[in-house]
């Protein structure tokens, strides 16, 4: 910091792209691939059978989407606090998206959540003033898509959760596709991502070795606590997310 602070900018960026080759690896993590030696059907196909597990007991339909191949979409609103004078508004608004990835027999879904509110008025005497916006993009939890995974994975599809919404529309396919270099392109996700995660992780701290010059030892130990700490962490979380499996005990065949 004493020579320069410029050095911040780009260690910042590849930070970034560390952070985001981890949500990308973690998430790839969670992949449901099909049974081994069971053929893919056609898409069209699986489509017709995903279209038949809607429930008229159901609220929320799978549809298909404008953006995607299907889509669940609901919406809910909250009554305002009760007062002398108020208005607002509160409500959620809740889509999953799902795109057939023909060429790697994959199924692509996404949950974009959306919550937001305005309230103005006197809440009892207390004059109140509340505005907020939240958003949030990621995998579908598991209740919502557990028949429609079950249903791909026996169709001999992957199911595929990804992070952003873009990643589960026909018009982000083909962007990524172009933007994609095309040895990459055959690539499995987990790969890749499980390559640039620890390896922009290095980088980053080669980086910060090459600003502080020759390591002392303290400097040694500090470094080393921090990658032990990180990974560990991160490797607690995906063991979580996985739902703690007994990875040291050998599957049946």
């Amino acid at each position: 910091m004493e020579q320069s602070a410029w050095w911040l900018l780009p260690y910042a960026l590849l930070m970034l792209v560390m952070v985001h080759a981890m949500m990308e690896f973690t998430v790839s993590l969670l992949q449901q691939r099909a049974p081994a030696g069971r053929a893919p059907i056609a898409g069209d196909e699986l489509r017709r059978r995903l279209l038949a597990l809607n429930d008229p007991a159901q609220p929320h339909r799978l549809v298909e989407g404008s953006d995607c191949d299907l889509e669940i979409f609901w919406a809910t609103e909250q009554a305002p606090p009760r007062g002398r004078f108020v208005v607002g508004k509160r409500a959620s608004t809740n889509r999953l998206r799902f795109l057939l990835d023909e060429q790697r027999h994959e199924l692509r879904m996404n949950q974009v959540s959306q919550a937001y509110g305005c309230v103005f008025g006197l809440v009892g005497w207390l004059p109140t003033l509340e505005a907020y916006f939240s958003a949030q993009s990621g995998p579908p939890g598991q209740s919502l898509s557990k028949e429609i995974s079950r249903t791909a994975q026996r169709a001999g599809w992957h199911v595929r959760p990804v992070v952003w919404w873009f990643q589960a529309t026909r018009r982000g396919y083909r962007i990524l596709e172009l933007l994609t270099p095309a040895p990459l392109r055959r690539w499995p996700a987990r790969r890749f991502w499980g390559i640039l995660y620890p390896l922009s992780y290095a980088m980053g701290m080669g980086t910060i070795l090459a600003i502080i010059g020759p390591l002392e030892r303290d400097n040694l130990w500090i470094l080393i606590g921090v990658s032990a700490g990180w990974w560990g962490i991160w490797g607690l979380l995906v063991w979580a997310l996985r739902g703690f499996p007994a990875f040291w005990r050998r599957r049946r065949r």
